[in-house]
C-alpha cells in the first residue's frame, strides 16, 4: 500500500485521540473507523515505531476496541488474536451478542482482504476455527438446543432443509445464488426444499469492534411463506427476530423436526443453525465464495475449485469439488444500450469495474494501476457500477478524473457490458458474478490470481503482475482480432462454468454421500 510518512505522522495523534474518545454509539465507531482508514491507507500500519506510540497511546482504551482498531490499521492478525484470546478466556460469561458481533466483524475484514494472512498463517486453523466450535457449543448449553436425531433406518423422505444466514432481495446476489441452488435441487434433482432464513448475523452493534458490523433484514420475510424463483416455489420459514434467542432458535428446530429432511445444507460458512444440527442430522455446506469455509458438516464443497483446501487434516477429509451455480441479473428484455446512455464517446474504449463493495475494494493502488492503464490507452474510459460513497471523491481527484466515473447503481447491467471491451478486477475475494455476468455478456476479463472472479474466470483471463495486466488490456484495445478472440474466449468460458454449476446429478451424489458419512458417524 502506498506509505507516505508524512501524513501518517500527522495522522497519529488523530486517531489516538479518537480511541481515547466516545465510542458508545454507532456514530462513535463509524467516526474511528473512518480514522482509522486513513491511516490504513496512509501507510500507518507499515511503520514499527509510529504503531509502538500509537500503542503506547491508546493503552488505557478498552482492549476490543483498542486491538481491532490497530488491526484494522496494520492487516496483522495477531491483533485478531488477542481478541479471541480475550474473549475465549471469558466465553461463558460473555454475553452470546457481543461475541456473535466480534466474531462477524472479524469475518468481515477477513473477506474484504484488509488482513494480511502472512502475520499468522495458522490464524484460521489454530484460532478462528476452533473458537467458532467453542462458541457454538456456547449458544447450545446456554439456550438449551437439543436438536432431534433422526430414528436409526428411518426412510428417506427425498427433502432437504437449506439454511441460510442472511436471505434478502432480488438484488442480493448471494440470496439469488440461494434460490438458484434451490430450484436446481427441486426441479433437477428432484428434492422438496425448504429455506430457513435465520438471520444470525448481527443486526446492530452490540461490541466496541471497529470497523462495525451490522447485517441488513428484509423485514417482509418474516414467518412461513413461499418464495419463487426461475417459475418454481420453495417453502420459505423465516425469522425477523434480532439476536441469538431461544425462542428463535427453538423454533428452526422444531421446523426443521417436523420437515424430516433427509439432509440439511449450511449455504455459506458460519451457518450457526446448521452447524447445530450437525450431531442429529447429515450435513453439507455449499460455500458463497473461496476459500476454507467455516462448517462442521461432513462435506464441504468447493466454490469453483479442484485443489483440496492448504489447512488439510479435517478441512481436506471434508473437502469436495465443486461449482456453485451463479445466478445473473436479467435485463427482463430491454433494448440493447447506446453509448450516448453512459456519455461515452463513440471511439471510447470503456472497461468496467462492477461491484457491492467499491468503497472498500478498489483502493489506492487499484486506483494507481488504472492511471497506469489510462495512461498505456488513450481512448479508454474505467466504468465503476455499483453503489459507491466515497468512490466519486476519490477519482475526482485523480489525474485522469474525466475517464474515470463511477455510474452508481446500474439496472441495465447487460445493456452497459455490451458495450465494454474489458472487465477490470481488483484484488479482492467477491465479485464473482460479475465474473460470470461479463463472460455471458462475451467481455473478456482481466484479473490477478485469487478469489471468486478468477475462479469464475479460469486462467485464461488471469496476469500474473502489473506490467501484464496493462499489456493485456493495451493488446486487446489495439488490435480489434485479439479482442473478438477474447470475447468468443468469454463466452464459451461462460457456458462450461454454466455447465459446470448447474450439473444436478452431481449435486444429487453429494447429498447421498452427506447421508453415508452421517450415517457410519452415528
Amino acid at each position: 500500500m502506498p506509505n507516505d510518512s508524512s501524513r501518517a505522522s500527522a495522522l497519529l495523534p488523530l486517531v489516538a485521540a479518537r480511541l481515547c474518545g466516545p465510542a458508545g454509539t454507532g456514530e462513535d465507531l463509524k467516526a474511528i473507523a473512518d480514522v482509522c482508514e486513513e491511516a490504513r491507507a496512509a501507510g500507518l500500519g507499515a511503520d514499527p515505531a509510529l504503531m509502538a506510540a500509537l500503542e503506547t497511546a491508546v493503552a488505557g482504551t478498552d482492549p476490543i476496541l483498542r486491538e481491532s482498531a490497530l488491526g484494522h490499521i496494520s492487516g496483522d492478525l495477531r491483533r485478531f488474536a488477542r481478541i479471541l484470546d480475550m474473549v475465549g478466556n471469558v466465553l461463558d460469561l460473555a454475553p452470546l451478542e457481543g461475541v456473535n458481533q466480534i466474531y462477524w466483524s472479524m469475518q468481515r475484514q477477513i473477506f474484504l482482504t484488509r488482513m494480511d494472512a502472512a502475520t499468522m498463517l495458522d490464524f484460521f486453523t489454530a484460532l478462528l476455527f476452533p473458537f467458532y466450535e467453542r462458541f457454538l457449543g456456547e449458544v447450545a448449553r446456554r439456550l438449551d438446543l437439543r436438536p432431534a436425531s433422526r430414528s436409526a433406518g428411518a426412510p428417506d423422505t427425498g427433502r432437504v432443509v437449506m439454511v441460510t444466514n442472511q436471505l434478502l432481495s432480488a438484488y442480493h446476489q448471494p440470496s439469488r445464488d440461494l434460490l438458484r441452488q434451490a430450484a436446481l435441487l427441486q426441479g433437477g434433482a428432484g428434492r422438496e426444499v425448504l429455506i430457513l432464513n435465520t438471520n444470525m448475523m448481527p443486526d446492530r452493534y452490540h461490541s466496541p469492534f471497529v470497523p462495525p458490523f451490522a447485517a441488513a433484514i428484509e423485514a417482509q420475510l418474516d414467518g412461513e411463506q413461499f418464495i419463487a424463483f426461475e417459475d418454481q416455489r420453495f417453502r420459505l420459514t423465516s425469522s425477523v427476530e434480532p439476536g441469538l434467542t431461544a425462542g428463535k432458535l427453538k423454533g428452526f428446530l422444531t421446523a426443521v423436526e417436523a420437515f424430516d429432511p433427509d439432509v440439511v445444507i449450511g449455504f455459506g460458512g458460519s451457518v450457526l443453525l446448521a452447524d447445530l444440527l450437525g450431531p442429529a442430522r447429515p450435513l453439507l455446506c455449499i460455500p458463497t465464495t473461496t476459500g476454507t469455509p467455516v462448517t462442521l458438516a461432513d462435506i464441504a464443497l468447493d466454490f469453483g475449485g479442484t485443489t483440496p483446501p492448504p489447512e488439510g487434516g479435517r478441512f481436506a477429509r471434508a473437502w469436495r469439488p465443486f461449482r456453485l451455480g451463479l445466478s445473473l441479473r436479467p435485463d427482463d428484455g430491454a433494448s440493447p444500450a447506446a453509448r450516448a446512455d453512459f456519455g461515452l464517446p463513440e471511439d471510447a474504449f470503456p472497461c468496467v469495474v462492477i461491484g457491492n463493495r467499491l468503497d472498500a475494494e478498489v483502493g489506492a493502488e487499484f486506483l494507481a494501476l488504472l492511471e497506469r492503464l489510462l495512461d498505456a490507452i488513450p481512448r479508454a474510459v474505467v466504468l465503476f457500477a455499483g453503489d459507491a460513497g466515497t468512490l466519486p471523491g476519490r477519482l475526482a481527484a485523480s489525474r485522469h478524473a474525466g475517464r474515470l466515473r463511477s455510474l452508481g447503481w446500474v439496472e441495465r447491467m447487460g445493456g452497459l457490458l455490451g458495450l465494454c471491451g474489458l472487465c477490470l478486477n481488483p484484488r479482492r475475494t467477491g465479485g464473482g458474478a460479475s465474473a460470470a455476468q461479463a463472460l455471458a455478456a462475451g467481455v473478456p476479463i482481466l484479473s490477478f490470481p485469487g478469489g471468486d472472479v478468477a475462479s469464475v474466470a479460469g486462467p485464461d483471463f488471469l496476469v500474473t503482475d502489473e506490467e501484464a495486466f496493462i499489456a493485456r488490456a493495451a493488446a486487446l484495445a489495439a488490435f480489434p482480432e485479439r479482442l473478438e478472440q477474447a470475447r468468443a474466449a468469454a463466452r464459451a468460458r461462460f457456458a462450461a462454468v454454466q455447465g459446470e454449476g448447474g450439473d444436478a446429478a452431481r449435486l444429487a451424489a453429494l447429498l447421498d454421500e452427506a447421508v453415508a458419512l452421517h450415517r457410519q458417524r452415528a
